[in-house]
């Protein structure tokens, strides 16, 4: 009984059915070949009933060619090439239906329409071309083809299964527009791809859903458009890409590649580099609810968790988000490049809502960057978070803006940096963590402006405006006047820090009166220390158990409004030398001291002293320990009952006039000398009555003067004579005067031999 075929039974061939019949007898398939008529619109409602062809003869003729011997077989144009199936201006009407069949021939559509979607699931084909074509989905999954496959400047109403398929050579969607509003626009898990992935100019409604795709070569998206607002965009989770993925300008018409929803791919690997240059990503999300957890990024535009790019991560010049930059765990081969970028989050939550749960507009905490991390010139409005990133480059901020009022717009704590980490010019609004950092060479702030610290919700405080605390810097520390004066609001925090050479604060602004310190520099280890501000400071500057080997400071540094606390400050010497005459030097370096505190601190004076004493300008140094006995006793006066405050400081003022508190011993020779040409005066004229006339002593005024004087010479003469009236009272003046001279030298003579022990 021989085989009905259905356009054998009831229903006559159409006129493009008969064409295609006769090309097949001809042997000739090229569309050169075909007398189709005009261009067939594929989006016009209406079509010429000529241009059909039936989805079930097609997919039966396809696949009894195969056991057929005509003359039109096979359908090659040339001789070693692969044959080939073309289709011109036809309405591909029912299905074509090619599921689990194997066709030695690459197909071919141009300007076609299907009013069904193509089955070719489990299909092995040649090649599939689809140009200018309209169809309501694509049913390919298992799909296995040989050459490229090309659906361009298509228009897909429905969704794009291609999971599992293995594509031997290209998969190009160029010009096309994929739209499925809310569900899935291709559909592609484990997709093999041998070659290249190409959607230059893609216009996407719906997602594009390829987690754990193999792409030989480049996936390039350049200059297209996706939107699932609100959802993933690009679902590529463990996407393995052996060149780049290229999501920037469109070569030809130099269109920007835009986003509308998520770009989600964890876990991918790229060969090559990631590029997103000029790109516009937008979230498309309500702002985030109360009580979401503080790691997660709800408004994030691209996700690359645990990624690893071994070229480059260029996300700058026009680049601009609206949502987050997640890359948390990251690995990037080479740079990662931000570099004029634009993200910002300020739309997505009030100012104060951000001070107790900040926005992110960078997030990369555990990353690894083997190049350099570029974004000078960036606009970052949200915190850029960054704990325990390691950038093996440098790390260049230079004229950013970096805006989080009252938050940690930079939390970067324990970052380690291999060369300089560069930030001038920049304006930055909040506070920047780097605690616990380690830089390789500089870190510079010259000329930069930090303004609106961090609100510390517990402590009802402000945080520093950089956070240095145990932080290594192998070189400079810059925060020094530039092509403008540095700024910073808050506190400099450098507690515990060690810089290998310098500390810079030239010509820089500190505090503004709502930190308690303007600079925080407890336990900071430095070689040079420069702290010459342009201004009083507003607030304290600590310098407690800090050690440098050079000092440069001036007098607005010692009228900061809270002060100047040295205590325990250890320092080697000036960089500039204060020269053996210059008296006026040290005086004025006494009156900073005396301004530092109104707590009396005996060891700035001892440390001053031991700087001049290390010069050999031993002078200098007495006249440092003349002073501080001088605040001693004043300590001593105010600290004791008011009944004692005045001998104390009776005292004090005797010690100063008499032998300068025992630092000027030849002083006592001299009062000695003139007390001793005074009494013996006196005596001269009032000579004193014998004890016992009858030894007839001889009396002797100058020796009678110097037994009174001297307390630990006994020459006989005081027991010999008695004073009365007048002279006794000289006699009492100069025995306690000898006393007096006596203990200061004594004192004198101690300290001496201390020092050159």
């Amino acid at each position: 009984m021989p085989v009905v075929k259905p356009w054998d039974s009831n229903s006559p061939l159409t006129a493009a059915e008969q064409r295609f019949e006769e090309l097949l007898r001809q042997g000739r398939t090229d569309r050169a070949a075909q007398d189709a008529g005009p261009p067939l619109d594929v989006h016009a409602e209406q079509h010429d009933q000529d241009c059909e062809i039936r989805g079930e003869y097609l997919s039966r003729r396809l696949v009894e060619s195969l056991e057929e011997t005509g003359s039109w077989r096979p359908f090659s144009r040339r001789t070693g090439q692969q044959p080939v199936i073309a289709i011109e201006n036809a309405v591909i009407t029912g299905r074509l239906d090619l599921r689990a069949t194997d066709l030695p021939y690459l197909l071919e559509f141009v300007r076609c329409r299907f009013e069904n979607a193509p089955d070719l699931r489990q299909a092995t084909i040649a090649g599939l071309v689809l140009w200018h074509c309209r169809f309501p989905g694509l049913d390919a999954r298992n799909l296995n083809t040989s050459n490229d496959t090309l659906l361009r400047n298509c228009t897909s109403i429905g969704g794009i299964d291609l999971a599992d398929a293995q594509l031997g050579g290209s998969l190009v969607l160029n010009d096309s527009e994929l739209r499925n509003p809310g569900g899935r626009a291709i559909y592609a898990d484990r997709l093999s791809v041998s070659g290249a992935v190409l959607g230059l100019r893609l216009q996407v409604s719906g997602e594009i859903r390829i987690p754990g795709a193999k792409v030989g070569g480049n996936l390039n998206l350049s200059g297209g458009a996706l939107r699932n607002r609100g959802r993933y965009a690009l679902n590529a989770n463990g996407i393995q890409i052996g060149g780049s993925l290229r999501c920037d300008v469109d070569p030809l018409d130099r269109g920007p590649f835009t986003v509308a929803g998520l770009l989600f791919m964890p876990s991918a690997h790229i060969a090559g580099d990631l590029r997103l240059r000029d790109a516009v990503l937008e979230p498309g999300v309500a702002p985030p609810r109360r009580g979401e957890s503080q790691h997660d990024d709800p408004t994030s535009t691209l996700v690359a968790d645990r990624s690893d790019v071994r070229g480059d991560v260029q996300i700058d010049q026009g680049f601009r988000s609206g949502g987050t930059i997640r890359m948390v765990s990251a690995r990037i081969g080479g740079d990662l490049r931000m570099s004029g970028a634009h993200v910002d989050l300020g739309w997505s939550r009030s100012a104060r809502a951000s001070v107790e749960q900040p926005l992110r507009a960078l997030h990369i905490d555990g990353t690894e960057i083997l190049g350099n991390l570029e974004a000078s010139r960036a606009d970052l409005h949200g915190q850029v978070r960054m704990i325990d990133v390691r950038v093996h480059g440098s790390f260049q901020l230079n004229r950013a803006k970096v805006r989080g009022p009252r938050t940690d717009v930079l939390q970067a704590s324990r970052l380690v940096v291999g060369s300089n980490l560069d930030c001038r010019e920049a304006d930055i609004v909040g506070s920047i963590q780097l605690q616990g950092a380690q830089i390789g060479a500089n870190l510079d702030l010259r000329s930069a402006r930090l303004t609106k610290p961090a609100w510390h919700r517990h402590r009802l405080a402000y945080k520093s405006s950089v956070d240095l605390r145990a932080a290594r810097i192998a070189r400079d520390l810059v925060c020094a006047e530039g092509t403008r004066p540095f700024l910073a609001e808050g506190e400099i925090q450098l507690r515990r820090a060690e810089i290998g050479r310098q500390a810079n604060f030239w010509g820089a602004r500190l505090g503004d009166g709502s930190s308690r310190n303007a600079i925080n520099a407890f336990g900071l280890v430095v070689q040079e220390l420069t702290l010459v501000p342009g201004a009083a400071p507003q607030g304290r500057i600590l310098l407690r158990q800090a050690q440098c080997e050079l000092l440069a400071d001036n007098a607005a540094l010692w009228e900061a409004s809270g002060g100047v606390d040295v205590e325990d400050f250890a320092y080697d010497n000036f960089t500039e030398t204060i020269e053996l005459t210059d008296s006026t030097a040290v005086l004025e370096r006494l009156s900073w001291l005396r301004s530092s505190g109104r707590r009396y601190q005996p060891g700035p004076y001892d440390q001053l002293a031991r700087v001049f004493r290390g010069n050999g300008n031993e002078e200098h140094a007495v006249t440092v320990l003349i002073e501080k006995q001088r605040r001693r006793y004043q300590a001593i006066a105010a600290a004791t009952r008011p009944a004692f405050r005045l001998p104390v400081r009776l005292w004090s003022m005797l010690q100063l006039i008499t032998v300068s508190y025992g630092f000027r011993p030849l002083r006592a020779l001299i009062w000695l000398v003139l007390l001793t040409a005074a009494g013996t005066t006196w005596f001269n004229y009032h000579q004193l009555a014998p004890i016992n006339a009858e030894d007839h002593p001889v009396w002797n005024p100058f020796l009678y003067t110097v037994d009174q004087l001297v307390p630990i010479i006994n020459l006989g003469h005081d027991v010999m004579w008695q004073a009365h009236g007048s002279s006794q009272w000289i006699t009492v003046v100069l025995i306690a005067a000898g006393w007096i001279l006596a203990t200061t030298v004594a004192a004198g003579i101690t300290r001496a031999l201390r020092r050159e022990l």
